[in-house]
């Protein structure tokens, strides 16, 4: 499968609701998208890099992950 395939409308400079999944349940976070989407090559499932309000960090999310709370375009 290739991004081609894929339909997913997220854009670099969205404001996102971001789901952060750890041992103790899911954190939520507010960031911005600050990559185009890719495939990541472990996974295999595209992805962005977000940076995190408050963590101060960019992490790769997955679409599960987001909710675009305004959209950059």
């Amino acid at each position: 499968m290739t991004m081609d395939n894929i339909h997913w409308e997220v854009h670099k400079g969205d404001i996102v609701r971001v789901k952060i999944f750890e041992f103790n349940g899911a954190e939520e976070h507010h960031g911005i998208v600050v990559s185009e989407k890719f495939e990541d090559e472990n996974t295999m499932f595209p992805c962005v890099l977000v940076y995190i309000f408050g963590l101060n960090d960019r992490q790769r999310c997955m679409p599960h992950q987001l909710e675009i709370l305004s959209s950059a375009t």
